[in-house]
């Protein structure tokens, strides 16, 4: 039990954390498409295999959409399921620093895993509504646990070489053609992981699984399935029909390229605060400096050229907004955090360490839990409002109290059209917001 203790207060207070904002998390801008087709479609087999098919070709092609519907089913699913994929996350950036999945037995894999989380939490821009808005959550954050998960595989057979049964081909292929669908921007990068973790392994005179390659023709398979989905001309309006690929580097300019490269050095500058500590650990006499690289630096490395991978590749994007930065903070997360922890030989830095990740962790969950807790119970009125209205009447709803942070993304019925669109929804005449304004609410996915 001991041994436990440190991932008991890594996990626990986070996880409840997790599963209260998930709990008060309101419907909102994309969020009422999947609540009304939950509440005038329903969900069966039938009416998810419409779905899908019918996002593909007219909407979002993303896997994440359809996953964003199921976590609008009603019932407690999304404060379920949704924490255990965002504690997965953490896991799964721990996995392919170690080379390994972390033991409950070491601490230092219990301070690795804090620390991620620390520096996410940080560094990843507009992280409530990352963790918690349902649109974002399974657009952005579910499609990155199921790149990772499908980069653990070649990180493992980087560190040891084993030879695997040969169902591996057709399940790889199929985990490879899922994590293809699931984001545009990530998919380039992620192949080019497992890419060259396949070739570290050829590299040193291993043989190559026929399941690497296999993995690797599936998610491009699926990273062009998504590129020329029907739904995507629709989805931006045919603005990829508008320039080419290098047309819209050209077109952004020297300055615009430089600020949606410049915006990820931004988002990543806390980073610098625990290189800082990591700085001092390795000038303690404590510290022994290994012989030779080791492959946990070299992955290392390989997850921090992901990160600027995924960023390069922003810039042939039709658009652009801070959600697309979530893979790329995390990624540089958790290569920032595997240098520092690796620099901490004594106790006096690891306890540093600890305090920073802890009170990170801690600041984070504060302002996480007085927004939701805040906004939670005034959706609930506004949704038995709505739900209690006159047909073609004229309803007045109270703004929200919580106004437009890194922790929420305001109110999105401040928009004329998203109000339009509740009332048409409810069968109202209009919607007349009262109270001060919450700020511009945020771009949709």
């Amino acid at each position: 039990m001991r041994r436990a203790l440190p991932w008991l207060v890594a996990i626990v207070p986070l996880w409840i954390v997790l599963i209260l904002c998930t709990h008060w998390e309101p419907v909102r801008g994309d969020g009422w498409g999947h609540f009304l087709f939950h509440r005038n479609v329903g969900l069966s087999l039938r009416s998810l295999v419409d779905f899908s098919i019918g996002t593909y070709r007219h909407n979002n092609p993303r896997l994440g959409q359809v996953l964003t519907l199921l976590v609008y089913s009603s019932g407690p699913w999304h404060s379920i399921v949704t924490p255990i994929v965002e504690l997965g996350l953490f896991g799964l950036l721990t996995t392919l620093v170690l080379g390994r999945w972390p033991s409950f037995r070491r601490a230092d894999d219990a301070l690795l895993f804090a620390t991620i989380a620390a520096l996410c939490f940080a560094t990843v821009p507009e992280v409530g509504p990352m963790l918690f808005y349902r649109p974002y959550t399974g657009n952005y954050l579910f499609g990155l646990v199921i790149n990772l998960g499908f980069l653990v595989p070649y990180r493992f057979a980087y560190e040891v070489p084993k030879r695997r049964p040969r169902m591996w081909m057709p399940l790889m292929f199929a985990f490879g053609l899922a994590s293809g669908m699931c984001n545009e921007h990530t998919g380039p990068a992620i192949v080019a992981l497992a890419a060259a973790a396949t070739y570290g392994v050829w590299h040193r005179g291993e043989r190559i699984g026929r399941w690497a390659v296999s993995g690797i023709a599936g998610m491009i398979g699926g990273g062009l399935a998504l590129y020329f989905a029907p739904g995507q001309a629709i989805r931006y309006s045919g603005l990829e029909a508008h320039a080419s690929l290098l047309g819209r580097i050209a077109e952004r300019g020297v300055l615009g390229n430089a600020a949606i490269v410049g915006a990820f050095f931004a988002y990543a500058s806390p980073i610098v605060v625990w290189l800082a500590l990591g700085y001092v650990a390795r000038r303690s006499h404590e510290h022994v400096q290994p012989a030779r690289p080791t492959m946990q630096s070299r992955s290392e490395l390989a997850l921090l050229a992901g990160a600027v991978a995924i960023v390069l590749t922003l810039l042939v994007s039709p658009k652009v907004g801070p959600r697309l930065y979530l893979a790329s903070a995390a990624l540089a997360s958790a290569a920032a955090a595997g240098w520092v922890v690796a620099q901490l030989a004594g106790p006096r830095t690891r306890i540093a360490a600890w305090v920073l990740a802890l009170g990170t962790l801690a600041y984070g969950s504060v302002q996480c839990v007085r927004a939701y807790r805040e906004v939670g119970p005034e959706f609930a009125a506004r949704l038995d409002s709505l739900e209690h209205a006159p047909a073609n009447s004229v309803l007045d709803l109270p703004r929200y109290t919580v106004h437009r942070s890194r922790w929420f993304l305001g109110d999105d019925l401040d928009l004329a059209q998203m109000r339009n669109l509740v009332a048409s929804s409810f069968s109202l005449a209009l919607i007349r917001m009262t109270g001060s304004a919450s700020g511009a609410p945020a771009d949709e996915p």
